[in-house]
């Protein structure tokens, strides 16, 4: 092996160009004289910004994911839905379970998770079996698909694995094969609720994880995994908000996406349409109850990167002198494949406009949360049923394990119906020290702080 730092990254996603690609992490990497290489199913096109933003060379190979075998995936499955009622009595927390969900429309898959239930039900019995099975998952990766991996990295001889998403099953040959050849796989958890969901998909030597929180939720769902292989090192996400050469002036933002300078900012942040079905609904009466004030504020609907649906329409058109749509910059993928969508760098500067210059964001428990809290500025939460129905309640969403880090918090503003929604907006507006007063203190628990410092330990992690 070489003696200078050669970091791998294996981005499976688009997201973790955005958080990882574009932030100071490879700035610090660089400062280290490290090398920089990428293994990805995303084209090479998409990391053209990344080379431009850092002013480097990278070096890059196309990434074809291996199909699981057949058995493999059936233990893995098996063991997740294991987990998932471990962690579901562990916590006492029954909406854990809904992170199960079973396929639509392809009947043998749906054969597949079926049995996997069964069998998963007969090892949640006893901690030592899904342990037994998750390995015996591992062990089905062929000993072709593993060689091929070594001679890949042989070839490349890399220092370090740095793989951003741990979810992605079809990467656990890759770790295999580097482990064989005594080079560390560090992964990230990658969102502040996915340590509870049970799907550890990668197998590393280092878990880097946001903050103190998650550091325990670790050793309360994996205690096989020693401590002293979980970092925590933050995440660099919230770095943009710190770079005040991204803010724009006003009234030049105005100009870019057509808004009124004039008028009181309102953020509503959409969310994917798994999360809320019903968002477009929830447009509808944050455009009813704010329509007599639109003299004074302008609602700016920015949707979740991976809907680009036409299920808003409607309510943009009727409400098209309120809300104004400043849609996320990003390349979008074909086949309507969220993975493959991939963040403009000029929108994360969009992102730390909208958090500096509106006064409040509206959504249904995003992050969007602590981005406005980057720029103090307080989150309202809609926390009401738009419609009846038996497949979807919002009390599902905020039972959520990740939401008990805002226990004994007055974290954001809590909207609990249509009627309340010009009142609790116009207060934020107005008063906004008096709503969500623990927002900042409720960043704290979710990510590590100081913010500023947590792109230079991910890079010394990895180094």
């Amino acid at each position: 092996m070489s003696l200078k730092p050669h970091i791998l990254f294996v981005v499976p996603d688009g997201v973790g160009i955005k958080n990882y690609l574009y932030s100071d992490v490879l700035k610090h990497l660089i400062r280290a004289n490290a090398k920089i290489s990428i293994w990805s199913p995303l084209p090479e096109s998409v990391f053209d910004e990344v080379k431009t933003l850092h002013n480097i060379a990278i070096g890059y190979q196309f990434l074809v994911l291996k199909k699981e075998p057949l058995l493999t995936r059936f233990y893995r499955e098996a063991t997740t839905y294991a987990r998932l009622l471990r962690n579901t009595a562990l916590k006492n927390n029954p909406t854990i379970l809904s992170n199960w969900n079973l396929p639509k429309g392809n009947f043998k898959l749906k054969l597949l998770y079926k049995a996997a239930m069964q069998m998963g039900t007969y090892l949640s019995k006893d901690y030592k079996r899904i342990l037994h099975y998750e390995t015996k998952s591992r062990d089905g990766w062929s000993a072709k698909v593993i060689s091929e991996y070594i001679k890949d990295l042989e070839t490349l001889q890399p220092t370090s694995i740095f793989i951003t998403h741990q979810r992605v099953a079809s990467l656990m040959p890759i770790c295999i094969a580097a482990q064989r050849l005594g080079i560390t796989v560090n992964t990230v958890i990658f969102s502040w609720d996915n340590v509870p969901k049970a799907r550890l998909c990668v197998m590393a030597d280092q878990y880097l994880v946001w903050s103190a929180w998650m550091k325990n939720e670790m050793h309360d769902y994996y205690p096989e995994i020693e401590a002293s292989k979980i970092k925590l090192v933050g995440t660099p996400q919230f770095d943009f908000y710190l770079d005040k050469t991204k803010i724009l002036e006003r009234n030049k933002f105005a100009e870019q996406y057509g808004l009124d300078p004039k008028k009181h900012w309102v953020c509503f942040s959409g969310d994917d349409i798994r999360t809320s079905p019903y968002d477009a609904d929830f447009l509808m009466d944050v455009g009813v109850a704010l329509s007599e004030y639109q003299d004074d504020i302008q609602v700016i609907f920015r949707r979740c990167p991976a809907d680009f649906s036409a299920r808003y329409d409607a309510v943009l058109q009727r409400y098209n002198s309120l809300i104004k749509s400043v849609d996320p910059l990003w390349h979008v993928a074909k086949g309507g494949n969220w993975t493959g969508n991939v963040s403009k760098y000029e929108d994360v500067a969009m992102q730390v406009n909208l958090a500096n210059h509106c006064k409040t964001v509206i959504n249904l428990g995003s992050t969007m949360a602590h981005d406005f809290s980057m720029y103090n500025k307080p989150c309202l939460y809609l926390n009401y049923n738009p419609c009846t129905t038996s497949d979807w309640n919002v009390e599902t969403i905020y039972n959520y394990q990740h939401f008990r880090t805002m226990t004994g918090l007055d974290a954001v503003g809590w909207i609990p119906s249509k009627d309340h929604i010009a009142t609790v907006v116009l207060k934020a507006i107005d008063q906004p020290d008096t709503v969500a007063v623990d927002r900042k203190a409720w960043m704290d628990v979710v990510v590590r702080q100081p913010i500023e410092d947590n792109s230079i330990l991910i890079a010394n992690t990895l180094l």
